[in-house]
């Protein structure tokens, strides 16, 4: 009787013991107050999304169509047209938006792409080792040797008329993803080989493998979900890293979409003095969404950090 008396008890204790104190769970309120700039970071990039995907309801054109053009050439800003127009007479509030549509849609991708299969290689090589581990490390050290942006450019120039059209992303775009992220991947390879190797060593890692586990289920099943926080980590902040990118390539390569690197190259330069709006909209819109989501990748890495947690 005694003994069935005490086992809720016992039970009781184990769940306190484990459970997460009050004061360090999560608080959405708490770590607004606690991290301003990173809550602040979060309304900017929920308000640069919603203005890029709701673009054609915010009294614009499609830069795209013969709508865009209009009789007014180098028009400044005005109550018809936000950021006045460029030299073509498109409105600059248009190509803004709708470009923030296309650098957002692309950075997001690449950052997908680049990290997913940085993740996948750095599972094989960490948890294998060997001669897979060797060959793996050395081709990441060959491609952190050739100059990223000039390898970029030449894998965008040479894919572009090799790759279809997809319903989402048309061969333009889709060159350019893969272009960047496979510029992404040694470095997402280099950091997530690290932490498979540490959670190689582990003892429930030993202990999967003793009890005859196979190979593909210790890393997916074992593995992966200790890495998932660093992953995380990682694609925040490599996605404002990314849309710079895809805004370098457009400024250096021209693109067909609206594109806040494409509106300041070009002809447009020889504007800039004239019709300085054309370069001051689409750079301040580049430079706040970079900047939102380096902050915003800066709070999520300070939010997974354990050693941050009894703080927030």
């Amino acid at each position: 009787m005694s003994e069935a008396a005490q086992a809720p008890a016992t039970g009781t204790l184990l769940e306190q013991e484990y459970a997460i104190p009050p004061r360090e769970r999560f608080n959405p309120l708490r770590w607004a107050l606690r991290e301003p700039a990173g809550a602040l970071s979060i309304v900017i990039v929920l308000a640069v999304g919603f203005m890029a995907g709701g673009a054609s309801l915010l009294n614009t054109t499609n830069p795209q169509t013969l709508d865009a053009f209009t009789a007014d050439v180098l028009e400044g800003p005005s109550g018809d047209h936000y950021f006045g127009t460029d030299r073509h007479g498109k409105d600059v509030w248009s190509s803004v938006l709708y470009g923030g549509r296309i650098s957002l849609k692309i950075g997001v991708a690449t950052v997908v792409v680049g990290t997913i299969g940085g993740t996948l290689l750095a599972l094989i090589a960490g948890f294998i080792g060997g001669v897979v581990d060797f060959g793996l490390s050395r081709v990441a050290d060959i491609l952190f040797a050739v100059p990223a942006l000039l390898l970029a450019m030449i894998m965008d120039i040479v894919l572009v008329d090799k790759l279809p059209d997809l319903p989402a992303l048309p061969a333009e775009e889709l060159a350019r993803v893969l272009a960047i992220a496979f510029f992404f991947m040694p470095g997402a390879f280099r950091i997530m080989r690290g932490s498979v190797l540490e959670q190689r060593s582990s003892q429930y890692v030993e202990a999967a493998i003793l009890i005859g586990a196979r190979q593909w289920r210790i890393m997916l099943r074992h593995i992966l979900p200790n890495i998932t926080g660093l992953v995380i980590v990682l694609t925040t902040i490599s996605l404002p890293a990314a849309i710079l990118t895809e805004a370098t390539l457009s400024f250096l390569l021209g693109s067909t979409a609206p594109s806040w690197g494409a509106e300041l190259s070009g002809e447009s330069r020889q504007f800039f003095n004239r019709a300085p709006w054309i370069a001051i909209f689409p750079g301040a819109a580049l430079a706040i969404t970079v900047f939102a989501f380096n902050i915003f990748g800066d709070s999520i890495r300070d939010t997974l950090d354990p050693r941050l947690r009894g703080r927030i």
